[in-house]
């Protein structure tokens, strides 16, 4: 008598899509906030005529600290077009990309996806920008959103029809 063995292949187990979380997103959202006041440095050095007119930081604190002159700084930086322009096409860009993520989301295995788990467009990557300005509005209550939302979206997320999820 022979015995015959068939030998069966374990079952394998497809790892089912984990969507990003607050911590992740929040690291992610650091890197490219780092990256992006980073090279709008060297926009804004580049285009400057004069270097007097850009302050340092012992310029900030020589006197003391003078919070309409720090308000000054910030308005001249973060309401220029140009950086608006800068921010507004990082994240629009690169999320409707093949990689379908910024670089902070790439750098912690996010990526942004439709319903399906589809890349986004370029129109529904800017429906996700814009509407974190919508996210904003209610004291940043959109943004918490995604402690009670099962597949952890934000408001802007739910707007946009998007997801963020763990590769």
């Amino acid at each position: 008598m022979q015995a015959t063995f068939t030998l069966h292949a374990p079952p394998t187990i497809k790892r089912s899509t984990l969507y990003g979380n607050l911590s992740a997103r929040l690291v992610a959202f650091l890197v490219d906030t780092t990256l992006i006041v980073f090279s709008y440095t060297f926009v804004l050095y580049g285009i400057s005529a004069s270097y007097e007119q850009l302050y340092t930081w012992s310029d900030l604190f020589n006197g003391g600290i003078d919070f309409t002159e720090l308000l000054l700084v910030c308005k001249a930086l973060f309401l220029n077009p140009f950086f608006l322009a800068l921010h507004w096409g990082y994240y629009t860009i690169l999320e409707s990309s093949l990689k379908q993520a910024t670089i902070g989301k790439f750098t912690l295995g996010l990526k942004v996806t439709d319903l399906r788990g589809r890349r986004i467009g370029f129109l529904q990557a800017n429906l996700r920008y814009f509407s974190k300005f919508i996210s904003i509005i209610p004291v940043g209550l959109g943004f918490l959103l995604i402690l009670t939302s099962r597949r952890h979206q934000m408001l802007h997320d739910y707007i946009a029809r998007a997801l963020v999820v763990a590769e």
